[in-house]
């Protein structure tokens, strides 16, 4: 088993394929008293509110919206999200050895780019040189929208190796799902479990990383 200074570090080899990284409760940890989903009526009244891992899993009542208003702002986010530094410091050492990264979240666009770009530059990530693929901007729960945002990823960039690192392990089978799609691709799933207590930090991986048998690849031409 490895220990969390490898995870961060591991060899001085450039790390291969995509390397992913959820920003909400896995780069960043936030105050939900600050940050929280809205759920409205038919009516519009609000009539339930959620915290960004409750909304990972909940189930939207027919005729009911959510409001998203509070994770489109660039002012909410520069005062409630705070930074977990171990896996920051994962991030930066997967680009300092030449590794491709980026960041995959659930959000849509803030409102104001150049103060969510200034606060992340606070802790060394420029998003300049790691791309921030916003799922919001597509229908559906995080779980469906990352899948079609890393699919779109694989079809475009072809990557032979991909990780995602997420708090939700409902994302994080989604991500694993795309195996079946993507066969001669490794995916290594990396469950992130912060303590905001203690700032310690669990990863547990899993990996699919078995190419198919030439039976199968022929009967998938079928």
């Amino acid at each position: 088993m490895k220990t969390f200074s490898q995870f961060i570090v591991e060899d001085k080899t450039k790390p291969e394929g995509l390397h992913a990284f959820d920003m909400d409760e896995t780069l960043f940890a936030h105050d939900h008293n600050k940050l929280r989903v809205h759920v409205t009526d038919p009516s519009g009244a609000r009539v339930q509110t959620l915290t960004n891992q409750e909304f990972n899993t909940h189930k939207l009542p027919p005729g009911h919206r959510y409001d998203f208003g509070e994770f489109r702002s660039s002012d909410i986010f520069t005062q409630s999200a705070k930074p977990i530094r171990r896996m920051i410091a994962k991030l930066k050492a997967i680009q300092k050895n030449g590794g491709k990264t980026a960041i995959l979240t659930a959000r849509s666009d803030l409102d104001d780019q150049k103060k969510f770009a200034h606060h992340m530059a606070k802790y060394g990530i420029d998003i300049d040189k790691t791309h921030v693929y916003r799922a919001g901007n597509l229908e559906g729960k995080p779980a469906d929208t990352k899948a079609m945002v890393m699919r779109n990823i694989l079809n475009k960039a072809g990557h032979k190796k991909v990780h995602l690192y997420d708090d939700s392990m409902d994302n994080l089978n989604g991500f694993l799902k795309l195996k079946k799609e993507y066969p001669e691709t490794e995916f290594h799933a990396h469950h992130v479990d912060h303590d905001p207590k203690t700032g310690d930090v669990k990863v547990t991986t899993t990996s699919l990383t078995e190419k198919p048998s030439d039976k199968e690849k022929q009967k998938a031409k079928k």
